[in-house]
């Protein structure tokens, strides 16, 4: 009998990483087994009226989201009964200057009222038809990309995997680092976590996290980011010429236009071609700027996909990029990176697990760009190889990460 199975992972994003992830975990859940109605599902859009302050300072959040689930659940209940659908849409890249953003900044003032005018309803109406579908499922899987957090799409998100456990689904979490600052939200955490039947995360800090929020150990596996998944043509490390590097600073990483500088001359004293490079051209477009401005830097790009995004890491020697995904489609063309830290532990939890053979570097540390110059340098002299590292170890996480899905197959 097929499972039928409501995936929920990001399908509208600036973000090549993102659609990376999203597009290979759909990919993994087709082709884990034949017994697999895949309804995949973006957002919950309609549950807007579940939102951080009506919860954050309440005696007991618990209680609360509980109350929360319980009404969205009740009124799951009440929908028509539907065929459940197979559904597999592509996900949509939007381009920084799309439509979608020339009147974010009116929509972002009248989002505080959409919230609460919908908080007196169990959902808004356009969540209807997604409540049908998951009245029909009998799993709900959730691929949170990089937006579990401390946040409203994350407490939403907790609040419709809840309803689906009180509904009798059973319910997964998979391809995620779980980075959560607040009691609050741990608390949240531990109790929804806590009741699902699997989850598989990105690292052994965010399993000693969740273990510490009350998740049961047993249920929880580690497994490699999604997007290593995807396919790429790669041309060995060692053979490549192209005198090519890229970088990625963000917003978030901690280095100043004088430490930019000391980076790019060594680089260019060594006869490199440089290019800024990011798969979030939206928020990394004031630090292409600076690059440009200061040091005459162009910018890689647009990217129509992330394939194609892929194809051109794969033209580099190597990269330097504080940007996860940046860093594990460069991994899936074998092109060489020196990786900066760029959200709490995400690349560094996620790089260990892949024994790749630089540490992290952690911008957050004092004189940290002393030792991303050290490494650039060990780099410059090819003082790693990197053909034992593609050829030997990587593969194995390459085949590893099909565990994001392969699990459900030794589910009843």
């Amino acid at each position: 009998m097929s499972k039928k199975v409501f995936l929920i992972t990001k399908l509208k994003t600036t973000n090549i990483g993102n659609e990376a992830l999203s597009s290979e975990i759909m990919n993994l859940f087709s082709g884990a087994a034949s017994d697999i109605t895949l309804n995949v599902n973006g957002r919950p859009f309609g549950l807007d009226g579940y939102y951080p302050k009506r919860i954050i300072h309440a005696a007991d959040p618990v209680a609360v989201l509980e109350r929360w689930a319980n009404t969205v659940a009740k009124q799951i209940g009440k929908e028509d009964d539907v065929a459940f659908k197979a559904n597999k849409p592509a996900v949509a890249l939007l381009k920084a200057d799309s439509t979608d953003f020339k009147n974010e900044g009116w929509k972002a003032r009248l989002r505080p009222f959409k919230r609460w005018l919908v908080s007196f309803l169990p959902y808004a109406g356009q969540y209807k038809k997604r409540a049908a579908q998951l009245k029909q499922a009998d799993w709900l899987i959730y691929s949170g990309a990089g937006e579990v957090g401390d946040n409203i799409v994350f407490l939403r998100q907790l609040v419709e995997i809840r309803a689906a456990q009180i509904l009798g689904k059973k319910t997964a979490a998979v391809n995620q680092s779980v980075v959560i600052k607040t009691a609050v939200f741990q608390k949240l955490v531990g109790h929804v976590y806590g009741k699902m039947n699997k989850v598989v995360i990105r690292g052994e800090i965010t399993r000693k996290n969740l273990v510490a929020y009350g998740v049961p150990e047993q249920v929880i596996e580690v497994a490699p980011d999604s997007a290593i998944n995807a396919p790429a043509d790669v041309v060995p490390p060692m053979e490549r010429n192209s005198g090519l590097v890229a970088i990625n600073i963000t917003p978030r990483v901690s280095m100043t236009v004088e430490q930019m500088g000391s980076l790019v001359s060594l680089l260019q004293s060594k006869g490199k071609k440089l290019a800024f490079v990011t798969n979030e051209p939206y928020e990394d477009g004031k630090m292409a700027k600076i690059f440009a401005a200061n040091f005459n830097i162009p910018q890689l790009g647009p990217f129509a996909s992330y394939q194609e995004y892929i194809k051109k890491l794969s033209e580099c020697e190597f990269v330097i990029s504080a940007r996860l995904h940046t860093n594990m489609l460069s991994l899936v063309s074998h092109t060489p990176i020196i990786p900066i830290e760029g959200n709490v532990f995400k690349t560094t939890e996620l790089l260990r697990q892949l024994q790749y053979p630089i540490l992290t570097l952690d911008s957050s540390q004092a004189n940290w760009t002393d030792r991303l110059m050290s490494e650039t340098e060990k780099m410059l002299a090819k003082g790693f190889d990197f053909n034992h590292y593609f050829n030997t170890v990587f593969p194995a996480y390459k085949k590893a990460v099909q565990r994001n899905a392969a699990w459900i197959n030794e589910e009843a």
